[in-house]
């Protein structure tokens, strides 16, 4: 069994493996506050400043000195994080194959009491299946073998936010910042909300390779040339195929858009019991059932987003900060997907860290088959008893007080 001084080693080697190149770059001020804010978000398992900051000492002891800073950090001009994104992204684009599942989604960051926060806009609540106030955010994942997610953006937008323009072009700005920091690698997958003519015009600029789930009623043309609805056709293959006594859970067809000479392929996939078809739109090549069945893998894979989007939001504290600027939510969003980095950046790097902090981790989670919960679990009981806190650069014991 590894001993306490070699975890807290560990996790220091790793820490500071981890948020050196991503700080090299930046000032002073800037390379404390993410060295410190990273794992104390982490330790306190939320985004309020007044809670992670228990977590760090500084060489004041005043606890009040500390809040400001970390509040300074998060509104003023010239704590802007966009350099230390674009290095974040380029530290771990090296664990991004080519067919890497790069899952994105939209989430929403409801604010249902808000009234006068800068550009607050109305999202429309997962939960209450309403419309309330609040910010959108842009989430993109790479789906790593071993049930391993790596945060590539977590970025909180308005629409009435006048940098921003439209829901399309943030959209837009994003999958190419990270197209390009991944250098063209992977394959994106997405739900039906980014059936769009918007999302293609995207993703055939960049050339990347995409699986977009269908709602059914886009047109297309066929290889022979006819206008045709998706749904009508991919049924019409299946009565084909049953014809023919070929399989029907599962058909194929190339197709292109209307307006578009790219060559893409539909599948459409019935579960059993299901009446309507999974229906799947994609630049991937599909000329026999072994193919389809990747593609259909590959929109599968897209849950890992929603088991992220739980686990930030319930861990991590994603929907339960209280800060009004808009710019420090922003930021805030940017330390939430270091906070991830660094516990998938844990499994990546060191199986037997990884081991050694599941010891700590409570019998209700010992079972759960999502690792993040009981890589977090080990990391926050382990500072717990052994009264860790963030200094200036590193975790260290509490020793006096």
């Amino acid at each position: 069994m590894p001993s306490n001084d070699f975890i807290l080693n560990k996790t220091r080697c790793l820490l500071h493996e981890f948020v050196g190149p991503i700080v090299e770059d930046a000032d002073k001020p800037r390379k404390k506050f993410i060295r410190q804010a990273v794992g104390a978000i982490l330790l306190a398992g939320s985004l309020i400043v007044t809670e992670f900051a228990r977590w760090i000492r500084d060489d004041c002891s005043d606890r009040f000195y500390t809040v400001k800073r970390l509040l300074n950090h998060l509104v003023s001009a010239r704590g802007d994080l966009t350099g230390v994104v674009q290095a974040y992204r380029t530290s771990v684009a090296k664990y991004v194959q080519h067919d890497t599942p790069i899952i994105i989604d939209l989430t929403d960051l409801a604010k249902p009491r808000a009234r006068k926060m800068k550009y607050l806009a109305y999202v429309r609540d997962a939960s209450e299946h309403k419309l309330v106030p609040g910010y959108w955010c842009v989430e993109v994942y790479a789906h790593l073998k071993g049930k391993r997610v790596l945060p590539l953006a977590l970025e909180a937008f308005s629409v009435d936010d006048p940098a921003v323009g439209s829901q399309n072009l943030q959209i837009d700005r994003t999958v190419k910042a990270v197209d390009k920091a991944i250098d063209g690698k992977g394959v994106w997958v997405a739900d039906r909300g980014f059936d769009g003519l918007n999302s293609y015009e995207t993703w055939f600029s960049t050339n990347c390779n995409f699986v977009v789930r269908q709602r059914g009623d886009r047109h297309i043309v066929t290889s022979n040339g006819i206008h045709v609805v998706l749904s009508d056709l991919v049924e019409h293959i299946r009565q084909s195929n049953a014809r023919r006594h070929l399989r029907t859970d599962i058909v194929w067809a190339k197709v292109t858009l209307p307006d578009h000479p790219k060559q893409l392929y539909v599948v459409a996939s019935w579960l059993p019991g299901a009446e309507m078809p999974l229906i799947l739109l994609t630049t991937m090549v599909v000329e026999d059932i072994e193919q389809a069945k990747q593609i259909v893998w590959y929109y599968r894979q897209r849950w890992a987003c929603e088991e992220v989007g739980q686990f930030l939001k319930s861990r991590v504290g994603l929907e339960r900060f209280r800060i009004r600027h808009y710019e420090a939510i922003q930021r805030l969003m940017v330390l939430a997907m270091l906070a991830m980095g660094f516990l998938t950046w844990i499994l990546l790097r060191t199986r037997l860290l990884t081991k050694a902090l599941f010891q700590f981790t409570s019998q209700f989670r010992k079972k759960t088959e999502f690792l993040y919960y009981r890589l977090l679990d080990g990391l926050q009981e382990f500072a717990r008893l052994h009264r860790l806190r963030l200094g200036k650069t590193q975790l260290q014991p509490l020793r006096n007080g």
